[in-house]
């Protein structure tokens, strides 16, 4: 159901941004509401304002951050920043010199982990990406200037807001007093009410939550709550995947993930148009290659740990074989700057995580799952013709054996 999607895919659709699909999504609310509050335990919030579904994950996990904030820093000026947004009136104007005095007041009064200064060029860029971060979820709208400048000088000219009226519904209402808590777990043993927490309704919405938002369910031990429910309630959830998402539950040994067709809407996936995708698709056929000449060995959890002079072997080697179709900037970069790249798209959709101080690299068996190869008639371009090809990956289904697949979309 497309409604689904799209309440999943957004954190809210605003009626004054789109006024067909709120209306859409208004009308039909009866028809989507069972599938949010049974299966994900989620509310939906509806007014005059917007539609939102309040999606809370089911595991928490680094990348569920917001991919522009570089420190904690950031989020701790957000929190702020939308607490001043709380004095004003939707559709109220107010200048950036108004933003920064209520920040440099409050913060005085509280412990901060870095004391107000706007002298400091790192604050100030702190400042402008959570500004840019709330006009592009639609809370604020630039009226008139440039608040890039203020990342030069604190001196810069006004820039003049407008509050849409939105950001009051951006941070979660929890139902339990949270000052107490200090820790992640602290949130978490309160969230799934404890010694409850792997029975009935309680364990369903956790794990509808974890296949739904996360690329990858991983068995994280013999008795897994969670993978248990996965294997026991197979049917019914492909059922409701195919119902309600249209959508397919992929069940190996040690892993779960939820397959979207290929022309899905979703907001971030993989593979997508760009060449880094196609890169570790290349990679994905590698390691298989390397499975079955027995160059490599996974563990019992199927996962395969690699030192790193071994994870730099395994660059060069698709770098050897297919770096000739790259894009130029793949061709060039250092093995450092792609095994940088790499990586972190790979940890982001749940492939491979790195171990102790980072010096052991751990592939995880979505890798199995998602290869490429260039069409065996490929011809890799010259250096003046950039690729814009990419790789094509042949898809398997069998659950004995993680299978050759495409991408699963995340």
């Amino acid at each position: 159901m497309e409604e689904i999607r799209t309440l999943l895919n957004r954190r809210w659709v605003r009626k004054k941004e789109d006024p067909d699909l709120y209306f859409t999504l208004k009308d039909r609310y009866l028809t989507y509401r069972d599938f949010f509050r049974e299966k994900l335990g989620y509310s939906v919030i509806i007014n005059p304002l917007l539609i939102k579904v309040e999606k809370v994950p089911g595991k928490s996990h680094p990348w569920m951050g917001i991919d522009t904030f570089d420190s904690p820093f950031c989020y701790v000026l957000l929190c702020y920043t939308l607490m001043f947004l709380e004095t004003l009136e939707p559709e109220e104007q107010f200048v950036l010199s108004q933003v920064t005095d209520y920040l440099r007041g409050n913060t005085a009064q509280e412990e901060s982990p870095e004391p107000l200064d706007w002298t400091q060029y790192s604050q100030r860029r702190a400042l402008i990406k959570v500004l840019h971060f709330l006009q592009e979820e639609g809370m604020i709208l630039t009226s008139d200037g440039d608040d890039s400048l203020f990342a030069a000088s604190e001196a810069s000219q006004e820039v003049l807001y407008e509050n849409t009226g939105t950001s009051k519904y951006f941070l979660r209402r929890f139902p339990f007093d949270i000052p107490p808590l200090k820790t992640l777990e602290d949130f978490q043993q309160l969230e799934w009410q404890g010694s409850e927490a792997d029975r009935g309704l309680i364990r369903r919405h956790r794990v509808y939550r974890r296949l739904v938002m996360e690329p990858v369910v991983y068995q994280e031990s013999d008795d897994d709550p969670d993978f248990l429910y996965i294997k026991n309630q197979r049917s019914v959830i492909q059922n409701d995947l195919e119902k309600h998402l249209q959508a397919s539950l992929h069940l190996h040994k040690n892993t779960a993930m939820v397959l979207f067709p290929e022309q899905s809407s979703l907001k971030d996936s993989f593979p997508n148009r760009k060449n880094l995708s196609d890169i570790i698709l290349q990679l994905g056929s590698e390691v298989r290659r390397q499975l079955a000449d027995s160059t490599l060995t996974p563990n019992q959890r199927d996962e395969i740990h690699l030192s790193r002079g071994q994870w730099e072997d395994l660059l060069m080697a698709i770098t050897t074989r297919y770096a000739g179709g790259w894009s130029k900037a793949y061709r060039e970069a250092t093995q450092r700057q792609l095994s940088t790249e790499v990586l972190a798209m790979m940890t982001g959709f749940g492939m491979a995580t790195t171990g102790h101080l980072k010096e052991e690299v751990i592939l995880l068996p979505a890798l199995g799952k998602m290869t490429g190869e260039y069409p065996a008639d490929y011809l890799p371009p010259t250096a003046t013709e950039p690729n814009t090809e990419p790789a094509t990956a042949e898809a398997g289904e069998t659950e004995e054996t993680p299978p050759s697949g495409k991408a699963a979309q995340a």
